[in-house]
């Protein structure tokens, strides 16, 4: 007859304790690695993403500043000329 399996004495300690010990240095291991990896790769999307889009809302923004900066204002005076007669005053 085959021995009955002893539930208590089932698992070995010394065996199980190196696998968790292994594990734990693998995945730290791994850890280590793959974070720089993959903040170089969410820093480049970013950059991709925002930084080298076209922003056509902005440079809209900014000639229609420019050109009332230089002129095209109610007063029709330029940015200098405004601050020529500011200081005359």
């Amino acid at each position: 007859m085959p021995a009955p399996h002893d539930m208590e004495n089932d698992i070995d300690a010394k065996s199980a304790t190196w696998w968790v010990l292994i594990g734990t240095v693998v995945l730290f291991i791994s850890l280590w690695a793959m974070v720089p990896i993959f903040v170089r790769i969410q820093e480049e999307e970013r950059v991709r993403k925002v930084d080298d889009t076209p922003n056509a809302e902005l440079e809209e923004v900014r000639e229609a500043q420019n050109d009332f900066l230089g002129g095209a204002n109610p007063m029709r005076k330029s940015l200098d000329q405004a601050m020529r007669d500011a200081l005359k005053k």
